[in-house]
């Protein structure tokens, strides 16, 4: 059902439709300017570290809806646009798409843009960049700025990519190594990964040596026994386009999932700290160290990685694990089922290396029950134990609350604006506004190369 707000847009004409799409991609461009502009003062100050938020990302991935990968782009833009006001101010007109500022902070506008880095090695002496300098970072904002207006976004990624191939420093391979994935329409996972070249000789040669072979059959070479044949087909994937591809993707398969570095989805690690509670005196301390407070003793009673020893009232000492301390095996699987396989503080997306936190602390008398477990984070467990947050389990979920009792809401509050504010800012947008002024003319970046890496002139003798 189509929201009654918008009206359908079936009487408009190809002309109103291309003016109207073309307006609102200004405007939407401008206002993507000014929500990049707030999030940095936003971050600079700060104002986010509220509710065991953790990083500005985390707090745009719970309250504006945001994928944390993207939350983190956006954050490399905002603050590079601080550097770059020409940028920002046409940015902000509606005369920059935001691909376009996005190319452009990668060359320059920030510490680890490419032209700051090859300033800086240029200047200590590293760089293989013999005879040549960079223009400075005014210089090659105008630069940019004049490419941008007068072409398109690909035009400015065929600069910012030659950029980078005149000159790579040897850290930036790998700087730039990545594992990305998309699910595509039909379900599979699509993945795409960037190495180092000696790192990816030795994937590949880690996925060629789990890959099934098959004798060849050759003049020269005797026939595959039957036997052998017969198991090759085996282990052989099945239908497939190109069995040699579903093979090596049978391989990785393998490969990665019995591999001790792709942590668990909840730690039961053997113990490396040992911590001392004495229950009449109500103090701990660590193993051959200095006291703790109790809150830190609390909290790490709930580790895997802790051995907890208990002073009681008798003065006998006992191993906690033996009453049970730790979650078993069977209340982790039904844990992670029940919550998601994912920490269950509001707005968290970490799915790795979470801790079964007693709801009703352990070391108070909570026992270690199914309904007495949550799976939390490190940084939310420590959140729950040293900040005096609360956790309790009511109508089959999970509630959080502040130190002073107030919900913490499972779900970020509605987002609203100001949209009479929105439309005075972008009246003067209209459907040239972000068009640029390139006529289908072929790009030399060669002139623009030239301009933003100008050739040392060397000194003639007298």
């Amino acid at each position: 059902m189509v929201a009654t707000i918008l009206p359908l847009p079936t009487g408009l004409t190809v002309d109103a439709l291309e003016n109207e799409l073309l307006t609102l991609a200004g405007q939407l461009a401008a206002a993507e300017c000014r929500f990049l502009v707030l999030l940095a003062e936003f971050d600079d100050r700060r104002d986010w570290a509220i509710d065991g938020v953790h990083s500005c990302a985390h707090w745009l991935s719970w309250r504006a809806g945001m994928n944390i990968r993207t939350a983190n782009e956006r954050l490399r833009v905002a603050h590079a646009l601080q550097r770059l006001p020409k940028i920002t101010e046409a940015f902000a007109a509606g005369r920059l798409s935001y691909s376009k500022v996005r190319a452009i902070t990668r060359v320059v506008g920030s510490d680890s843009a490419t032209l700051t880095r090859m300033a800086a090695e240029i200047a200590a002496g590293t760089s293989d960049l013999k005879h040549t300098t960079v223009a400075d970072p005014e210089t090659a904002e105008k630069i940019l700025l004049t490419l941008a207006l007068g072409g398109t976004a690909g035009h400015l990624e065929t600069v910012v990519r030659a950029v980078r191939r005149r000159h790579t420093p040897a850290g930036d391979t790998a700087a730039r190594r990545s594992l990305t994935w998309t699910w595509d329409d039909d379900g599979s996972l699509i993945v795409r990964a960037r190495l180092t070249p000696d790192a990816g000789a030795a994937f590949i040669s880690a996925i060629e040596a789990r890959v099934p072979k098959r004798r060849p059959v050759t003049a020269r070479t005797e026939p595959v026994p039957p036997d052998l044949d017969e198991q090759a087909r085996e282990q052989e994937p099945g239908a497939s386009l190109d069995r040699t591809e579903a093979r090596r993707a049978d391989a990785l398969l393998e490969y990665v999932t019995r591999q001790p570095g792709d942590g668990p989805v909840v730690e039961r690690g053997t113990a490396r700290v040992v911590v001392h509670l004495d229950a009449d005196s109500g103090t701990a301390r660590l193993e051959n160290g200095p006291e703790i407070p109790r809150t830190t003793a609390e909290r790490l009673a709930c580790d895997a990685r802790v051995q907890v020893l208990l002073n009681d009232r008798t003065g006998n000492r006992m191993y906690l694990s033996r009453t049970r301390r730790l979650a078993t095996p069977a209340q982790i699987a039904a844990l992670t089922v029940r919550d998601g396989d994912r920490c269950q503080f509001p707005g968290c997306v970490h799915t790795r290396f979470l801790l079964a936190h007693h709801v009703w602390w352990w070391v108070r008398g909570g026992p270690t029950d199914i309904d007495n477990l949550v799976l939390l984070c490190s940084h939310h467990h420590k959140v729950i134990h040293d900040h005096g947050y609360h956790v309790k389990r009511r109508a089959g979920r999970w509630e959080f609350a502040r130190p002073d009792g107030s919900p913490i809401p499972d779900v970020a509050p509605q987002l609203s604006g100001n949209l009479e504010d929105l439309a005075e800012r972008h009246a003067r947008i209209d459907h040239w506004t972000l068009t640029p002024d390139w006529y289908g003319d072929r790009l030399d970046p060669d002139p623009i190369l030239d301009a933003l890496l100008p050739k040392r002139v060397r000194a003639v003798a007298a």
